[in-house]
């Protein structure tokens, strides 16, 4: 929620003519236009919302932010006396700069920020941290990243949620470049935040993990309350003196694995179907900041945990006939796929289930820039290290893969390819893994649409 004469803060991307005090809403969506809407027309490359004004109007949409331009001027121009046109310079500015403003007016109202980034679990750890206050407070009172909208335009487009009713805003800050997580910490000004870990992502723009870390952790520097420190992490430990520490290497909060959950120093938390060490840790964290915020009881948390269920693709269980199938088919890098599959073998050993009854179907991982190869290849050995059967690979790197592996394992170059030959070469297995990245769609193997 905004007070439209705080707009005249932003004189460096804004020409606005209107005076009220009237609070407004930003959206970016024609479809969810009301009166107390400003509605921000970014034109895309197929689709321009300044030809369909007539929708906004029909909303009864007071005000519609445009980029000024001669094409832009032209197409309003019939409209002039029907809606109010706030003319920006550079809407992409403006949408940063006043989402900048939302989060400044919600935190001046109470409202809590937090920002979680870090290589792998930002989407896990952000789920279950919406779940587990969505269950203290109701969902209404809790917004949080949608989907992967964590850049430059996802994270104001984010922000851009909250409403009057809003009390906890949780912020996915993603990055493939050096400097967009400073960039995004400006804009949402968090007052707590997780690096969840550094991890091998996005090595073409990073080249090392060293610049990884360099880059999600310069998070801590902008929670004006609390920094949760991964103690169990090689490189984050470093910033041990800037934050409340975490892992079963901390001071405080200190994690321990048991059957089936995780103890956080003498409460212990249990899931039936998560799987993976990764998990679990994830759970504890979004348990420690839960935990943290007021009016959270520690036994309704405990509980809350129970029913965690987890997102479409994100380390899914899914019974397929007599199958039980583990399908993670929306990110893939180095470091997660080794604690995927670990967490995997031990699902498999916890429960005492042969490995010869499990298949492993490896996709690709991308953006790990000039070394790809390398990488692909020292996955294989790791999976024949680990004594892991029945490997199969997809992708343009699994030939790699299986100059890793040795010769024992099937190769196939699309999901599709897998999917056609489902019935006759997995039927026989009871248990499968499937992990790669996005790019692979291995959710088709199993006609997942």
């Amino acid at each position: 929620m905004i007070n439209i004469k705080l707009l005249g803060d932003l004189p460096s991307v804004i020409n606005m003519p209107v005076h009220t005090s009237k609070h407004y809403y930003f959206s970016v969506d024609n479809r969810k236009l009301d009166s107390e809407s400003i509605f921000i027309a970014i034109i895309g490359e197929r689709f321009n919302p300044l030809e369909h004004l007539d929708k906004v109007i029909d909303r009864e949409c007071e005000y519609v932010v445009y980029e000024k331009n001669d094409k832009s001027d032209e197409v309003v121009k019939d409209f002039r006396n029907k809606i109010q046109f706030i003319e920006v310079n550079n809407i992409t500015k403006f949408i940063q700069e006043s989402a900048s403003l939302v989060a400044s007016c919600f935190r001046a109202k109470g409202g809590r920020i937090i920002a979680i980034s870090g290589s792998n679990g930002k989407t896990t750890t952000k789920e279950m941290l919406f779940h587990l206050l969505s269950d203290c407070h109701s969902k209404d009172k809790i917004i949080c990243t949608q989907k992967n909208n964590n850049n430059h335009l996802g994270v104001p487009f984010t922000l851009y949620q909250i409403n009057k009713d809003t009390r906890f805003a949780i912020i996915e800050l993603g990055s493939n470049h050096p400097g967009e997580i400073e960039f995004l910490c400006k804009i949402v000004q968090p007052q707590y935040g997780v690096t969840t870990n550094i991890g091998d992502t996005h090595l073409e723009f990073f080249e090392t993990r060293e610049n990884v870390y360099k880059e999600e952790s310069v998070l801590y520097k902008y929670c004006s309350e609390t920094f949760y420190i991964n103690m169990d992490d090689e490189y984050l430990k470093r910033l041990h003196d800037h934050g409340q520490e975490f892992g079963e290497e901390a001071s405080s909060n200190k994690l321990e694995l048991i059957p089936g959950g995780i103890r956080v120093n003498d409460i212990e938390l249990s899931h039936e179907t998560l799987t993976g060490k990764h998990n679990f840790i994830n759970m504890a964290v979004a348990f420690i900041i839960a935990r943290d915020m007021d009016d959270c009881s520690v036994q309704n948390i405990i509980k809350s945990v129970k029913t965690f269920k987890t997102t479409p693709n994100r380390s899914q269980w899914i019974e397929r006939g007599n199958q039980k199938v583990f399908l993670d088919a929306y990110n893939a890098n180095p470091s997660s796929m080794r604690v995927s599959i670990a967490g995997f073998q031990d699902f498999l050993t916890t429960n005492k289930i042969s490995y010869s009854d499990a298949a492993i179907i490896i996709g690709d991982m991308n953006e790990l820039g000039t070394n790809e190869a390398t990488f692909h290849i020292e996955l294989g050995k790791f999976l024949q290290e680990h004594s892991v059967k029945n490997c199969f690979f997809v992708g343009r790197f699994a030939e790699d893969y299986l100059a890793g592996f040795g010769d024992d394992a099937r190769t196939y170059s699309t999901s599709e390819e897998v999917r056609n030959e489902y019935e006759e070469v997995f039927g026989q297995y009871k248990y499968i893994f499937i992990k790669g990245s996005r790019s692979l769609q291995l959710e088709v193997i199993l006609d997942i649409k």
